[in-house]
């Protein structure tokens, strides 16, 4: 059995796959968005290898009328569950095809635009 990450070792990994995103270091608001994708990414991972260790993920059980049914592992779900969400976290980011390159770089503390219309509009009310 390989040696499971730590979230410390995703959260590089993260760091440096924004940096190759955005081409500049990830801004320190992005700190806990990628703690918390990091943290998941290891829980993934432990549950990935609890279902690859199933012989089966499919098992046959005994149903309350004494009927034969198949049952799959009740990890599945929650397997599933953790991807969906590692796919959001990776778009909340900026590390996939679902958000465009000029949101991930778009400085957002510029605020309003220099050339706004509407600004000139109330500046000439005064």
């Amino acid at each position: 059995m390989a040696k499971q990450k730590t979230a410390h070792a995703y959260e590089l990994e993260l760091r440096k796959m924004i940096k190759s995103r955005t081409g500049a270091d990830m801004e320190a608001w992005l700190l806990p968005q990628v703690r918390a994708t990091a943290s998941n990414m290891v829980m993934l991972d432990k549950v990935q290898e609890e279902l690859e260790a199933t012989d089966n993920l499919v098992t046959l059980v005994s149903g309350s009328m004494a009927q034969t049914k198949k049952e799959v592992s009740p990890l599945l779900p929650y397997y599933d569950k953790m991807q969906r969400t590692l796919m959001l976290q990776f778009e909340a980011i900026g590390l996939n095809y679902k958000i465009t390159p000029s949101k991930v770089r778009e400085d957002t503390r510029r605020g309003l635009e220099e050339n706004d219309p509407m600004v000139e509009y109330y500046k000439g009310r005064k």
